[in-house]
């Protein structure tokens, strides 16, 4: 594979990343974020323009994505909170009820 189709490959495994958190399936974002590594790391300093504009266009995606997953991760931080405290107050009121 020359480096034109390499970066072909990781825009488009960067676009099912991107649908997959665009699905809010993190899992599945996170496995192929770990099978597009490789190919990231295979990729050479020397690139033609076709294939730089591919790769900023991978950039702003990964960059989109970080902030998605960033709001994600509070929104779920902030409902974590919430639940733990409905839960100690639930448990408080069946300690209450049983006096």
């Amino acid at each position: 594979m020359n480096q034109t189709e390499l970066v072909e490959r990781v825009l488009a495994i960067t676009r099912e990343i991107e649908q997959a958190a665009g699905l809010a399936d993190w899992p599945e974002a996170a496995r192929l974020t770990e099978a597009r590594s490789p190919l990231l790391m295979s990729l050479s300093a020397d690139q033609e323009p076709a294939a730089l504009d591919m790769i900023r266009r991978i950039q702003a995606i990964d960059a989109a994505l970080l902030a998605d997953a960033e709001v994600t991760q509070t929104e779920l931080q902030v409902e974590f909170e919430a639940a733990i405290g409905r839960t100690k107050a639930a448990g408080e009121y069946q300690r209450i009820a049983r006096m």
